[in-house]
């Protein structure tokens, strides 16, 4: 249910062309480095002009018992989910079931400002309603199976954090919100509704609303790397996320689905046009994640340490699916290089061997940085003959090192970059995080 706003960026400016022949022994390779490297548990998708191009899974589904991922396990798949719940909700709107003008008091009149809230300010984040994942309760209950009315009297005391419509904030109360009012207007389940007006359509076979995992049943757990081993995270209770992010599913009908949602076999062209139109960078459940110039169509997700992200470029009919259940390097990044590899762009296979560093070298880079703005220090320090970083009242973790001046930390998303002087001294450094860049010196 995490929003993480991705951004696939090319890194090269050749002429966007098909791939006369995918090189599925380079993207082998490619996975095959991640896997021995404990960077990512994870499978992936790609879809191109109505056929599977290339699938993969690497990892496992569960360390404990040394059960291995194959493209058929399931993941959750977290704010992926947003896509079906605006799908359905669309499909209503066409059935003459409901408006987009609907004011979201016909059915949840105690949420503050309903009478304003419409369901279009609902499905693009426009509502005001806080976001109840981000309040500090959350954790207090995320594991706990809490009823449709239990969820309501939680939602009926968050604040409003604007008048709706004069902003865009993501909140996944509304998705919650509408997930429920699917329910009521067919009188239904979510669950039931998924399976109708989705799965069957789209021909899902392994796509279904979850409940608690069950690895027998070839689901994945989700997994952090802690201490150079997988550990077992969270498991949120799946009565809580609702639409806004209790579905699983696999990266094949993944890629199934939103290559039926553009053939127009969900809704109508028309309804299609709405979904992809953004406002302050969010359609109808949908983003765009740019790519050489070109417009790809989709979602991202996160729920525990799941991490999905699934994408189309309506132009080619190209599609791709990464999903992740612990992941110890940028999902972004293995993005950009499934994306240069379906285009027959240059990508580099990873190489995590690593090189000890001179004691020179790793003492010219130590010391204490700080961003006065902030009131914080990055503190840079040799062990074990390797460089590492701890910011102020955080763990410390290790740097990789990419040049002379660059290093990075693949689990944090972290790049670090050194500025050398004329002098040949180092008295400042950037990092580079989640797309936000900071400054500190030494």
């Amino acid at each position: 249910m995490k929003k993480t706003g991705y951004l696939l960026l090319l890194l090269c400016c050749a002429n966007f062309h098909l791939s006369a022949q995918l090189d599925t022994n380079k993207l082998n390779k490619y996975f095959t480095a991640l896997d021995k490297n404990n960077r990512a548990m994870s499978t992936v998708c790609l879809y191109q002009k109505g056929l599977y191009t290339y699938d993969k899974a690497i990892g496992m589904a569960e360390v404990s018992g040394k059960k291995r991922s194959n493209v058929y396990t399931q993941f959750r798949i977290g704010s992926i989910s947003k896509m079906f719940t605006a799908v359905m909700i669309l499909q209503l709107i066409e059935e003459k079931m409901l408006g987009l003008q609907t004011t979201l008091d016909v059915f949840f009149p105690t949420i503050k400002n309903s009478s304003k809230i419409t369901i279009e300010h609902l499905l693009m984040h426009r509502s005001g309603i806080a976001n109840f994942t981000k309040q500090e309760s959350f954790r207090s209950y995320m594991e706990t199976a809490k009823s449709d009315s239990e969820l309501i009297h939680i939602f009926e005391k968050l604040p409003s954090d604007f008048e709706p419509d004069s902003k865009y904030n993501y909140s996944n109360t509304g998705y919650v919100l509408l997930s429920m009012i699917i329910e009521k207007v067919t009188k239904s389940s979510f669950g039931m509704q998924l399976m109708r007006r989705i799965c069957f359509k789209a021909k899902l076979a392994d796509t279904r609303v979850g409940i608690k995992i069950n690895t027998s049943s070839n689901e994945a757990q989700s997994y952090a790397y802690v201490n150079k081993e997988w550990v077992k995270t969270t498991e949120t209770d799946m009565s809580i996320p609702h639409g806004a992010g209790n579905i699983v599913s696999t990266a094949k009908d993944l890629c199934l689905f939103i290559e039926a949602l553009f053939q127009g076999k969900l809704i109508s062209e028309p309804m299609l046009q709405k979904m992809k139109t953004m406002k302050e960078g969010y359609g109808y459940g949908m983003v765009v994640m740019p790519f050489d110039g070109k417009e790809f169509y989709g979602h991202t997700g996160g729920i525990d340490n799941f991490q999905s992200i699934l994408g189309y470029n309506p132009l080619d009919s190209n599609g791709f699916c990464i999903l992740g259940n612990g992941m110890n390097f940028e999902i972004n990044d293995i993005a950009i290089a499934l994306l240069n590899a379906a285009y027959n762009y240059p990508y580099e296979i990873p190489n995590f061997e690593k090189k000890p560093l001179s004691l020179a070298e790793l003492q010219s880079k130590e010391g204490v940085y700080e961003n006065a703005s902030l009131q914080m220090k990055i503190t840079l320090f040799t062990q074990k003959n390797q460089l590492w970083a701890q910011a102020s009242g955080q763990s410390a973790f290790e740097l990789e090192k990419v040049s002379e001046l660059e290093y990075k930390n693949d689990a944090a998303g972290i790049k670090l970059i050194l500025k050398k002087e004329t002098d040949h001294s180092i008295r400042s450094l950037t990092i580079k995080q989640g797309g936000h860049e900071l400054q500190f010196d030494k």
